[in-house]
């Protein structure tokens, strides 16, 4: 029986350290793909800023234009140019947390603040694979070894409780 939670502890403790170490991995996969889409808004963004310099105007002033038209498609496009502007904000405010988290941290302001479809994209885009990050494997390791404590002590209580049932009945 020892033999068997011995390898019942180690698969625990491995698999956590394998699984643990996975975390920065996606989460340089997730950052990758928001400064992608960050780029693709800003060049974007760029391409009305041009147009409104080719009109002589200033960025603000061809807002305004766009949205004071009386031409809904004008203002169909004020509203893309708004939404434009927005995701720009958006994106690299995403971008700025993670440039000043730590790479304990990262993963948390992944988890806490992001872009969902670009989360599910990075996810779906994924592969896991075993290089083993030291700092992420520890945790995994510690987080497996605990898994398997609680197991082992759940079982153990349960496998108690029948002994006494059995010497009462």
């Amino acid at each position: 029986m020892s033999a068997v939670r011995d390898l019942v502890f180690l698969l625990f403790v491995l698999g956590g350290a394998v699984l643990g170490s996975q975390i920065p991995n996606f989460a340089d996969a997730y950052a990758q793909r928001l400064g992608g889409a960050l780029d693709e808004a800003r060049r974007t963004l760029g391409e009305f800023e041009r147009a409104a310099a080719r009109a002589d105007l200033s960025f603000a002033d061809y807002r305004f234009r766009l949205h004071d038209s009386d031409d809904g498609a004008v203002r169909a496009t004020a509203q893309a140019v708004d939404g434009v502007v927005a995701r720009v904000e958006q994106l690299a405010a995403l971008q700025g947390a993670l440039a000043v988290a730590g790479p304990w941290k990262r993963p948390v302001v992944i988890a806490l603040d992001h872009d969902r479809a670009i989360l599910e994209n990075a996810y779906a885009q994924w592969t896991p694979n075993l290089t083993l990050d030291p700092r992420w494997g520890a945790i995994g390791l510690a987080v497996g070894w605990l898994l398997h404590a609680a197991v082992s002590g759940l079982i153990g209580l349960a496998s108690r409780g029948q002994r006494g049932r059995r010497r009462v009945g």
